[in-house]
This record gives structure tokens, sequence and C-alpha cells, in this order.
């Protein structure tokens, strides 16, 4: 199955490439398992901690965050639809982690930047 998403971190890998300060502001390291509506799973880790900042499905690099959230749920925040603390208040997104730490998701999953990909 396609996932929507896919757009979504093929932007984010871009920016994390040529973006030095939204990696230093971010600081931290995501493991996100995508769900799709046919009950499939994607693994995207998002890693803005260590010196080569990485986005790719490598799911045995060591992360500080992990998140689960549906693929239609993760577009929405994207586009700036959905609040990452509103979907994680009403149970669209499970977070193991630091919270203050995964709120930081925001600043990768900026909606002015990502809106031209959706």
């Amino acid at each position: 199955m396609a996932f929507k998403s896919d757009v979504v971190f093929e932007e984010i890998k871009e920016r994390i490439q040529t973006d030095k300060e939204m990696v230093k502001k971010v600081g931290t390291s995501f493991r996100m398992t995508i769900a799709g509506a046919d009950g499939s799973t994607k693994v995207w880790t998002i890693d803005a901690k260590s010196d080569t900042p990485y986005v790719g499905d490598d799911a045995s690099r060591p992360v500080e965050i992990e998140i689960n959230i549906k693929d239609s749920d993760f577009i929405a925040i994207a586009a700036g639809k959905l609040k990452p603390d509103q979907a994680f208040m009403q149970g669209k997104m499970k977070l193991k982690g630091n919270i203050a730490k995964a709120m930081k998701l925001r600043t990768i999953l900026d909606p002015k930047m990502l809106k031209a990909k959706l």
C-alpha cells in the first residue's frame, strides 16, 4: 500500500539536509510508525540530533521519541488541519518518550513548508 505520508517524509528529508537551523532547533530523534487504512504499517526515523541528520526507514537507529499514528491523521497534522497536541489528547497519536521534546515535531511539520506537497 502507498502511504500518503511518504511525500511528507520525503520533504522532511530534503529540509533536514539543508536547514541546519531547523535541525539545531529540533535537536531530538523520532521513530514514527504510520498505520495505513488496510492495517499495514511503515516506519520512518527522523534524527535531528546527530551530527549527520537522517530521515529514512532504518528502524534500528536509537531514538528519543516513538510515535504511532494513522496515515490520515499524520497528513492532517502536516496540512495544519490537526494540531499534534490535539491528536495526542484525542488518542489519535500514541507517544512514548519526553512530551516536551515530542512537541518539537511542530518545527519539522511546518504546514507552510509542506502545503505545496499535499
